[in-house]
């Protein structure tokens, strides 16, 4: 996985419409099932629409956004972001069929970095995602129990490993582990939790003096 500011992750590719990874959830761990739940598992389902900006700041200053117009119904994502010379990007992203080059295709990567830091516990019952009990372990301080992610062919870095880091009493993460097959790892807290349309959402994410804001999140649910 290339690390880069505007670009943090590129993990496993979220499926838009998929009603809760229901193909594998009699295999999670207990404990990843409360992850799951405690995260708004039971609601995902319902959700029809997703806007939310991707935000990198240092010391308090921006140094990258991304905004998003996440349709889960119609499979597309409309992101708007500036790249590194300057120019500014509006497009439509095909989330059940990418494209291969052009715009398109930095759209849908955008896409499976920026709604993978937003939605990551969400995403554990997917097809193709290994979830393992890790055991107990101390997070600054604190006992909190792990559940390790690996990835069988699926999304745009299926070597790329995760460790979560699962708070015993409200059973959503702290922090997560990142450790690529090559390269150096790190590690970025979850903090902020915030309520949206059902779902429990983390809203700020900081390692290595960098900020990951995830701001003006609107989730459209069913009734």
């Amino acid at each position: 996985m290339k690390i880069s500011i505007a670009l943090v992750m590129a993990s496993l590719a979220l499926r838009p419409a998929l009603a809760a990874g229901e193909e594998t959830s009699g295999n999670l761990p207990p404990l990843a099932t409360d992850l799951w739940k405690a995260s708004g598992g039971d609601n995902w389902s319902k959700i029809k629409e997703i806007d939310f900006n991707f935000v990198v700041e240092q010391d308090g200053k921006q140094l990258f956004i991304a905004q998003h117009r996440w349709n889960l119904a119609a499979g597309t994502d409309t992101v708007q972001w500036k790249d590194k010379l300057g120019k500014e990007h509006d497009v439509m992203a095909n989330l059940t069929n990418p494209a291969k080059e052009g715009e398109e295709k930095d759209a849908f990567a955008r896409w499976v970095n920026d709604s993978y830091w937003l939605l990551a516990p969400l995403k554990i019952r997917d097809q193709g995602v290994k979830v393992e009990a890790g055991g107990p372990k101390d997070l600054n301080g604190a006992s909190v129990e792990t559940i390790k992610l690996s990835f069988e062919n699926v999304g745009l870095t299926p070597t790329d490993r995760y460790v979560l880091y699962i708070d015993p009493q409200t059973k959503l993460p702290k922090a997560w582990d990142y450790i690529p097959q090559s390269g150096n790892g790190m590690q970025a807290t979850w903090e902020k939790f915030q309520n949206f349309g059902g779902l429990n959402l983390a809203t700020e994410h900081n390692f290595n003096g960098k900020s990951i804001k995830l701001t003006d999140i609107k989730v459209t649910a069913s009734p």
